[in-house]
């Protein structure tokens, strides 16, 4: 069935195939329409719309989908190899979006998602949608208004999420307040989702739906210049899952008192973090010049005992300090710690000539990890001498998983690969990524292809012969 569906965007009848396809089309236009609708809605909206060509049967039937993906991939590529076509191609994906909700006649929305490089000068468009998509109690809104699909832009540059569709600002600008208040009580009730990327939001905004969306569970604001505080109070919060990144700005986040489960967060600095039972899962960014282990300790203090999965991220921050050994960090103890992700830039560590092994005060302090990963967030160098720093030994009985991600760099990883290999009791598999961490949608250009492949070759050669034949060794 999925095969007979989902269409290419140069889907075309011809002659030839109109009996073939027709042929195959009778047995599902048999099914009612609701089947064929929820069917539908599993698609993004264009390949939704593309079915309407299929005959008269199909041809209303994707205005009906309640999942409006309008994903915009084939766009941004486009964009990334040919930049000026970003101004146009901004233009057809307003049109698009304008037009198939002219035509959409659902009675409710689990999902709106828009996904594609939309600034400021996309105010009054994104506004309507809006409109729209809480005039249909949406459960799962996505904005993500990402630079080329990946990058915050410049905050000033940012669309502005409208405080009024919310009754928040100044209520002279509304025609009928008490009428928009009341609309809001019923329109947001539904609301489980929200994502909101290289969108100017505010903590006022932000708490207004913890506090009149029962049912959210998930938060995510990437890129916000407006975001100033923040806070996350209250156990009768649904809130599962909380993200707050790249908004520079932010001079407080409090939470307190919640059940939340996730944490991934780039105000670590300005965190207050108190009685929160649930949370196991916690990503940390490092900000500059700051001493990251010092910081993990003080503001996740109340949680380091029960974190089950903890990712730090130093790709910001100096994370050895060039007069201070953090192989011997007294890292507090992470009893029921199972995972820890490791991200830092390699090209850092070759200028101030300092080591991995900083990361294994953590590492010892778990004694239950099961998995590492090391994510290498540079561009390929080779290393020139060989680190004769040791790192303090621990046996590690449950680690059975090690990952590298990112350009192997030879002795830089290789060290940590012989510290595992000293002290593990159960390691089962090293896994090596050697392509860049980054996600440009530039295709790879000859000299970066040409690095991995020698990367590729430097892993199988070095530890090939180090790695025992108990273990596997996997190169990607």
């Amino acid at each position: 069935m999925e095969k007979r569906l989902r269409l290419s965007n140069k889907f075309a009848l011809k002659k030839c195939q109109k009996e073939v396809y027709i042929a195959q089309e009778d047995h599902i236009s048999q099914l009612p329409d609701e089947i064929l609708v929820y069917i539908l809605s599993f698609f993004t909206v264009k390949e939704a719309a593309d079915t309407s060509l299929l005959s008269r049967r199909w041809l209303n039937l994707w205005t009906y989908i309640d999942h409006l993906d309008f994903d915009a991939t084939k766009y941004l590529d486009q964009v990334a190899v040919q930049p000026k076509l970003q101004k146009g191609h901004m233009d057809k994906y307003l049109t698009w979006v304008n037009s198939a909700l002219q035509k959409f006649k659902g009675q409710r929305l689990d999902q709106f998602r828009v996904y594609y490089d939309l600034n400021k000068f996309a105010q009054h468009d994104i506004d309507k949608w809006l409109e729209l998509a809480f005039s249909k109690k949406v459960q799962r809104l996505e904005l993500d208004l990402l630079r080329c699909g990946y990058f915050t832009r410049n905050f000033d540059s940012c669309y502005t999420f409208p405080e009024r569709l919310l009754g928040l600002g100044d209520s002279s600008s509304c025609s009928n307040n008490l009428q928009i208040l009341s609309l809001i009580n019923q329109n947001f009730k539904s609301l489980k989702v929200l994502l909101l990327k290289s969108v100017n939001v505010t903590g006022q905004v932000l708490e207004f739906f913890l506090r009149n969306c029962p049912f959210l569970e998930r938060m995510q604001v990437h890129g916000s210049g407006t975001l100033k505080n923040l806070e996350v109070v209250g156990p009768s919060l649904k809130l599962r899952h909380l993200e707050i990144y790249s908004c520079f700005n932010v001079k407080s986040l409090k939470i307190c008192d919640t059940n939340l489960i996730s944490l991934r967060t780039s105000a670590g600095k300005v965190l207050l973090l108190k009685n929160a039972p649930m949370l196991v899962d916690v990503e940390i960014l490092g900000m500059p010049y700051t001493h990251l282990l010092d910081d993990i300790s003080s503001r996740l203090s109340c949680v380091l005992s029960q974190l089950e999965v903890l990712t730090v991220d130093a790709s910001l921050s100096l994370f050895d300090y060039p007069h201070e050994d953090l192989e011997h960090y007294n890292f507090p103890e992470l009893m029921k710690l199972k995972k820890f992700v490791f991200i830092t830039f390699g090209n850092s560590l070759r200028v101030s000539g300092q080591s991995l092994l900083g990361c294994t005060s953590i590492i010892r302090a778990a004694p239950q990890l099961k998995e590492f990963e090391l994510k290498l967030m540079s561009s390929p160098f080779e290393a020139k001498k060989e680190c004769k720093k040791a790192a303090i030994k621990r046996p590690l009985h449950h680690l059975k998983v090690v990952k590298f991600s990112g350009f192997y760099t030879g002795l830089f990883q290789l060290e940590l690969v012989r510290y595992f290999l000293e002290n593990v009791v159960a390691l089962e598999k090293i896994i090596i990524d050697p392509g860049t961490p980054f996600f440009y949608r530039m295709p790879p250009c000859p000299s970066e292809i040409k690095h991995t492949q020698t990367s590729r070759n430097l892993a199988k050669l070095q530890l090939e012969r180090e790695v025992p034949p108990a273990i596997e060794l996997v190169i990607l």
